[in-house]
């Protein structure tokens, strides 16, 4: 089955840190999904119990990680554990519904004693060496940890840490590795799942378009006069059927890259096809794109293939601009628009 990289989804969260001897920091990261081991837990954290199931994670990811970072703990030398249990976040298509953000509840169904012999030469294993003499860079990033726990044979459930052991509060590549291959080997199986919440609509998984799209014209506005003066399509396309994927935008606080949520879609053909083709085609540049000071909430994507390639923004409201990534932002003609609304239903 599907399993997530283990102890080893990096999130960079700041800068670059700048240390010209930087010690190894002593206990776990803090923050939503930040808690993570940076050196061997055996010696100083108490093991962290759980319940045997998801519940609780479930809880976390719903209200949106509004809570304190989890606890996570060594597995005590005393425990013998018989079986393992993962709470795996995943994406679920459901005919008929679209796609869902899930948790899968996963449970071991033969031996984890392998996967308990690594981890425990993990706890013991020596750090990696600092590097010798000069400065260097340490990047601040988070990683967020694999939700794991190993069930005692007197069934207690211990929520397990990954140890690192690496430099800059990094994992050690032969100590994940190991642990992910040998944890792989483990044979599991989904025993329940939850959703969290509807990813993409029933309209755009069956359309094809993206749930969310950037509202580019705006973003190719603002940097205006930065790209070269090149065709607006960047290949030939006349006579050829256009996709089309229309967005509303609700939020037009973001000026750096607003996106809009999918409304509906369809396929242009034939002469409203060629009006649009032509009419963007031959639009002049907009000179004073740069005065839009917001997005347009109404817009259409374009999409000259069956793929996701060569796509254009064209704006139904606002400004009324059309952008591509193959030059600067066009004004759109009459008769483009006209196609576009009318296409749509409105």
């Amino acid at each position: 089955m599907r399993r997530t990289v283990l102890a080893g989804v990096g999130v960079v969260v700041s800068a670059l840190v700048v240390s010209g001897c930087a010690s190894r920091p002593v206990g776990s990261g803090s923050g939503p999904g930040l808690a993570v081991s940076t050196v061997s837990t055996s010696n100083t954290f108490a093991p962290v119990t759980t319940k045997n199931d998801c519940t609780d994670y479930v809880a976390q990811i719903k209200s949106g990680y509004t809570g304190p970072a989890p606890k996570i703990g060594p597995l005590p030398a005393s425990a013998h554990p018989v079986s393992l249990l993962e709470c795996v976040q995943d994406f679920q298509d459901v005919a008929g519904q679209g796609q869902f953000s899930v948790v899968n509840t996963v449970r071991s169904t033969g031996s984890v004693d392998a996967f308990v012999s690594a981890l425990r030469a993990a706890y013991v294993r020596p750090p990696e060496p600092t590097p010798q003499g000069g400065s260097y860079s340490c990047a601040a990033i988070g990683y967020t940890p694999q939700w794991l726990a190993l069930i005692d044979a007197d069934g207690t459930v211990y929520r397990v840490e990954i140890p690192f052991w690496g430099v800059c509060s990094a994992p050690d590549r032969n100590v994940t590795t190991v642990l992910a291959t040998v944890l792989a080997a483990v044979p599991t199986k989904v025993t329940s799942t939850e959703r969290i919440r509807q990813t993409v609509s029933p309209g755009a998984k069956a359309s094809g378009c993206e749930q969310q799209f950037a509202e580019m014209a705006f973003v190719g506005a603002q940097l205006s006069g930065s790209a070269a003066n090149r065709p607006f399509f960047a290949g030939q396309n006349a006579g050829k059927p256009f996709r089309v994927c229309y967005y509303k935008l609700t939020d037009t606080t973001d000026k750096t890259k607003p996106a809009g949520d999918f409304e509906t879609a369809t396929i242009i053909t034939g002469t409203p096809a060629t009006t649009i083709y032509d009419g963007l085609t031959n639009a002049p540049t907009a000179t004073n794109a740069k005065n839009c000071t917001s997005p347009a909430t109404e817009y259409a994507v374009l999409f000259t293939n069956s793929g996701a390639g060569d796509w254009s923004v064209v704006e139904l409201n606002g400004c009324k601009l059309a952008g591509a990534d193959s030059g600067p932002d066009r004004e759109v003609p009459a008769p483009v628009m006209q196609v576009l609304v009318a296409a749509k239903g409105g």
